[in-house]
């Protein structure tokens, strides 16, 4: 995914021109009659469906330690001839290689 600055200069002269108007048009604690609350509500569910609709934007990938795989020997059993009290006898024994 690529840094795409002209999006994020239009998001942020949005964002900034939506504060100003805002800004100018609130009216007075006077004069409110009770609108301040709608006004609220319609500017989190304006903020929501424009959140909404935006693609997050991630920084670069931060790298851990690097992950070493342990590689275990492949082993499996095999019936062979052992010495065991001065003579040979068959026993299972386990061959890893």
């Amino acid at each position: 995914m690529k840094f795409d600055i002209r999006k994020s200069a239009i998001a942020a002269a949005a964002s900034l021109a939506l504060v100003g108007a805002g800004s100018i048009a609130a009216p007075d604690a006077a004069h409110a009659n009770g609108k301040v609350a709608g006004a609220l509500v319609g500017g989190l569910v304006l903020g929501a469906i424009l959140g909404a609709h935006s693609r997050p934007v991630y920084g670069a990938p931060v790298y851990g330690a690097p992950v070493y795989r342990v590689r275990h020997p492949r082993c499996h059993w095999e019936r062979q001839r052992v010495w065991r009290h001065h003579h040979r006898v068959w026993r299972d024994v386990k061959v890893c290689y």
